[in-house]
């Protein structure tokens, strides 16, 4: 019986830590080919082992809440370090039409609408698109 308590708790670490410590791996700065395989090796080990942990927490029928509640949170902060290591240049607000601070008045990103209309002061001709 130790031995399964055993089991049990080194899932619920790599439940809580993976998706964390996968964050904190995105955001090292690599200068050199060598380094980002290294970091992406790491990365994608921590995210496989947290998301298959995770998604056996919420998915295993019979269990209470707080299990799933931890499947949920290594779950969500998988998706986070995934969308930090390969689409860094994402976000969300931006894209549902919501302004943030940090948003360029000038640029591609200023420029791009939801329903892809031109305003005419983005300089693509003098009326935008018809």
């Amino acid at each position: 019986m130790e031995s399964l308590a055993i089991i049990v708790a080194i899932l619920f670490f790599l439940a809580i830590f993976c998706g964390p410590t996968a964050i904190l791996i995105a955001k090292i700065k690599t200068h050199s080919l060598v380094t980002l395989i290294i970091k992406r090796i790491f990365h994608g080990m921590f995210i496989t082992l947290g998301t298959l942990v995770g998604a056996q927490w919420l998915l295993i029928p019979g269990l209470p809440i707080a299990p799933r509640l931890f499947g949920i949170t290594s779950l969500c902060t998988c998706y986070i370090a995934t969308r930090n290591e390969y689409f860094p240049e994402f976000r969300l607000l931006n894209r549902l039409g919501i302004k943030s601070r940090n948003r360029p008045e000038h640029g591609p990103v200023s420029k791009w609408k939801l329903g892809g209309r031109s305003n005419g002061k983005d300089g693509h001709g003098p009326e935008g698109q018809h």
